[in-house]
């Protein structure tokens, strides 16, 4: 699980966000650095869901988004045509996503929810996921003008096909919580 601390800092956010040891997660919002662990998506095991990106997508685990002066790590992101470029570091993509997808725990499920969501829709991302792994809900989101519009919810469901991916069948069994 992970446990957000924040704190308000005085560096820009992508300075601060590589100060951490590896083994953490930075997030900066608004000029507020949000410190966790690891997320629950790479606890679950993300191949078998990543192993199938609909052709014409690229997708990876926890990018670090650079969006303005935001750092925002999302479980998932994907981009339509490919990988996008990185910083010249290599530690940042500052290119938005086509789609976010964020897995829920307990510690952090406020700040996905609250603080991370809008910040995706004012910066134009134009789809985004948000995967219950406790009660088995993925809710599927469309962005209208800066809002976030709920297009369909599956529950229990372990394959799924949902926009923006069209007809493409995704596994999402690895992300359930036994129980």
């Amino acid at each position: 699980m992970r446990n957000a601390a924040a704190t308000r800092r005085t560096l820009a956010p992508y300075e601060e966000v590589q100060t951490l040891p590896h083994y953490l997660v930075g997030e900066a919002l608004d000029g507020i650095l949000y410190v966790s662990s690891p997320p629950v998506a790479r606890k679950q095991g993300l191949t078998p869901l990543l192993g199938r990106a609909p052709e014409g997508w690229w997708w990876t685990a926890e990018p670090r988004l650079l969006l303005g002066q935001d750092v925002l790590v999302p479980d998932l992101a994907g981009w339509v045509g490919g990988r996008p470029p990185t910083l010249p570091d290599g530690s940042f993509i500052d290119r938005v996503p086509d789609w976010v997808c964020e897995v829920l725990a307990p510690a952090t499920a406020k700040l996905d929810l609250a603080i991370k969501l809008p910040r995706y829709a004012r910066a134009g991302i134009r789809n985004a996921w948000v995967i219950n792994p406790v009660h088995r809900v993925v809710e599927v989101f469309r962005q209208d003008h800066e809002r976030w519009v709920l297009m369909n919810t599956f529950v229990a469901e372990d394959h799924i096909s949902a926009e923006p991916f069209g007809k493409a069948d995704l596994m999402l069994a690895p992300f359930w919580i036994q129980g």
